[in-house]
Parts: structure tokens; sequence; C-alpha cells
């Protein structure tokens, strides 16, 4: 695995300052090993060049014909989604430590296929990170993007650049991840990004034009049998996408009782919240967490490594 930067935070990247709905990212340095040593001891309990513009409405159909020729059987395969209140850990930067006790792992979508397999075997969902709305510099299909999709570079990050959510090459390429993430046997897919239309990014699409490349994006994940998680924290985004939508993170919004993902508790629909700190917020966060219905831990920083606290 690459590990990960986050890029929830200018959307759901910023390597997450902890606002709701920052975009979350990957790096490309660390090394990912099956059981490295955990960074705290605190378990949870029990475990479980065409850049032509595409309309809108785009091409699930061209999405599903593209994979059935890549692999016959593909698009049937059906994958299991994160239940509410489910235990659970995101890690996107540092070696993965596959040994909390946790039913849900969110890890970067290039994590190895034998990695993925080991926790199946021990009983978890995987969830597969990915920018939807950037063109990261580290991937290795970064020179894929033609220079008229790319937008303003992200100000945190000067090598990562938005992406125009019309463009058919960018699409292209989200179809191709999504593919990948399912041959690595991902049970679902956390795209960050999904809400650039809020954000600088030196392109002239809508949030109808987000909104339709968003829909594309999970009938594309959907056809493949993998569920899809909305990040951004937007709460008109929540509400209007509840139904393409399986589940939700959100961030830091613990103060504000997390508006976004209140649309996702009410259709009880898993909905995933980081705080940040250390053991001693336990008691501040974790009552009210589960009282709004949202699975909560807490991290030491907004880098998501190894470390965190779960709630009891």
């Amino acid at each position: 695995m690459r590990s990960s930067k986050v890029l929830f935070c200018a959307i759901a990247v910023a390597a997450c300052a902890g606002t709701e709905g920052d975009l979350l990212r990957s790096t490309s340095d660390a090394s990912l090993s099956e059981a490295s040593t955990r960074e705290a001891s605190t378990s949870d309990a029990p475990s479980f060049e065409a850049s032509t513009r595409e309309a809108s409405t785009s091409d699930a159909s061209s999405f599903e014909a593209s994979i059935s020729d890549a692999r016959p059987g593909d698009a049937a395969i059906l994958r299991p989604k994160p239940e509410p209140l489910a235990t659970w850990q995101i890690q996107l930067s540092g070696s993965l430590d596959t040994t909390w006790d946790v039913r849900v792992y969110i890890a970067d979508f290039e994590t190895p296929a034998s990695v993925i397999r080991g926790l199946h075997s021990a009983g978890r969902i995987v969830i597969c990170y990915f920018s939807a709305g950037t063109a990261e510099a580290f991937r290795d299909d970064a020179g894929r993007f033609p220079p008229d999709s790319l937008g303003s570079p992200l100000p945190s990050y000067p090598n990562e650049r938005w992406v125009d959510v019309r463009n058919a090459t960018v699409r292209s390429i989200m179809q191709d991840r999504l593919v990948q993430a399912a041959r690595a046997e991902c049970d679902g897919v956390h795209p960050s990004g999904l809400a650039a239309y809020l954000m600088s990014t030196g392109l002239d699409f809508t949030r109808a034009d987000q909104l339709a490349y968003d829909r594309w994006l999970t009938t594309a994940a959907h056809a493949l049998g993998l569920s899809i998680g909305l990040v951004e924290g937007d709460v008109s985004l929540s509400q209007e996408l509840l139904a393409d939508f399986d589940w939700t993170v959100v961030w830091g919004c613990l103060a504000t009782n997390c508006p976004s993902a209140a649309p996702f508790v009410s259709a009880r629909k898993a909905a995933f919240l980081i705080e940040y700190g250390d053991e001693t917020r336990v008691a501040d966060v974790c009552p009210k967490a589960k009282m709004l219905g949202l699975s909560a831990i807490i991290k030491r920083n907004a880098d998501l490594g190894a470390f965190r606290v779960g709630c009891p």
C-alpha cells in the first residue's frame, strides 16, 4: 500500500485538519506489512489525451461493458457492507497494522490483495481509499490525466491538482481504479474529493455536474458489487445523495452533532466518525457519538497512522 496523506481535508485533503467534509489522500512513502507493531495498545470491543467532456448523465452502461470485457463475472460479485455502529479502523500512512480487532478496515486501494485476503480471513470488511476529485502525482496513473482536465493545485499539496469531473478520460481513470479495487477483493471504496464544486478548483463545473459525477461513480462501484461511502461532510450533498451512497465518514464534527451524518443514521446506514486526540478524549467522544448513532474512533492526528482509540 502507498501510505496516505489526508485528502479528506480539502474536502475530505488537507491532511484532514479535522473539519467535517475534507478531502483524503494517500502518500507515496511508506511500505505495507501484514502485521506491524501497534502505535497504541488500546483495543476495542469485540471483533468483529481524450479530454472530451461528457454530459452529466454519463455512461454507467459503458463502464459495465468495460468490466465485463476485462473479466467476466466481475460485476456479479456482491460484497458485504459496513453495518451501523460497526467497530472500525482507518489507516492511510505507515505500514498497515492488520491486528486491530475491528469489523471494518479502511486502507489505500493499492493495498495488496494478499493483505486484503488476510483481513477477510479475520472477519473484516475492507474499504479501499482513493481520491476521485484530484490527480495525485505519486499514483501510477498520474500521467493519464489530460492537461485540460487539470485544475488548480491544492493549497497544501501543490503537486496535487483538482480534476474536471466532466472529462471522459478522468472517468475512465476512475473506472480503472474501481476495477483494480474489485480485483484486489476490496469490499467497498472510499473516494474523496466528491464536493470539489465548493472549492477553488480553477475549473467551471457546477453543483449539477458534481452530483452527476458522484452518482456516476456510485453506479460504477455498485456494478462491481462494491459499496461506496460519501466523505465530504456537506449536509446538502448528504441529503441529496443518500440513496446513492451506502455509508458515510465524517470528521471532527461532534461539537456540532455531525449534521451531514444524520441522514445516513436516520436511514440506518453506517456512519463513521473520526475525532482527534488520545485516550483522554474517550469520555467526551464516545457517549455522545453513540447517542448520535455514530461509530467513533479517535486518531492522534490527520496523518491517519495506525494509532487509534476505539469506543467501548
